[in-house]
């Protein structure tokens, strides 16, 4: 059973954007050049997402993510995200998006992700030193995937399922270590790095996530 909206909150949206109804079908949405990533010393956080506080004991997430590849461009991606610590910095004090920030707390995304014409099942680790990214090459004409989150201990599992079995994509070791639970948020998120097409503004992306379940 989808977990309960009215527990549920968002980065990087405009103040009015409402909290779906229902988790079990909806959609986010991303402006071009949003992004969640990071350099040494340095934040991106720009990215929409839509989150929640972790329950206590977590030990699983789940979601299948669906991207339209029609109007697809160059690292176009949407999954999980789970933030442990203090989130990336999201805003500056007139409201408009922070970019740049020092790096604050430990996060995990992974997802479907589209790059060099292809599909992927994409995930990126973070830590204070920086993030790394993996990709995993889909088969021809995928366009959702199934990822998943798993606490072992103090390491987060990732998976994958893009039609046919669960696969293991990442095993982050040092996720909760020292980590507070009441310090743990989780979620989906959607981005659109890419910025101009011909010297004008891409679209927004849209993309579709079902079957969101929380434990």
């Amino acid at each position: 059973m989808p977990p309960d909206s009215a527990n549920f909150r968002y980065f990087n949206t405009p103040a009015n954007t409402p909290v779906p109804p229902w988790l079990g079908n909806f959609v986010l949405k991303a402006r071009s050049g949003t992004d969640l990533w990071r350099k040494p010393a340095r934040d991106t956080f720009t990215a929409p997402v839509l989150y929640t506080s972790s329950p206590i004991s977590f030990f699983r997430a789940e979601v299948s993510v669906h991207i339209r590849l029609t109007n697809a461009f160059e690292w176009d991606q949407g999954g999980l995200v789970i933030f442990a610590g203090p989130p990336p910095v999201t805003t500056s004090a007139t409201g408009l998006p922070a970019y740049d920030q020092p790096p604050a707390g430990k996060w995990v995304k992974a997802g479907i992700e589209y790059y060099d014409n292809r599909t992927t099942a994409s995930s990126v680790s973070a830590s204070s030193d920086g993030a790394d990214w993996s990709l995993i090459e889909l088969p021809v004409g995928i366009t959702e995937l199934k990822v998943r989150f798993e606490r072992v201990d103090n390491a987060l599992w990732v998976y994958f399922d893009d039609g046919s079995e669960w696969k293991k994509l990442r095993e982050v070791t040092w996720f909760f270590y020292g980590v507070d639970e009441k310090n743990v948020r989780i979620g989906v998120y959607a981005s659109r790095p890419a910025n101009f097409m011909s010297g004008r503004p891409l679209e927004e992306l849209v993309v579709e996530f079902e079957g969101l379940e929380i434990y």
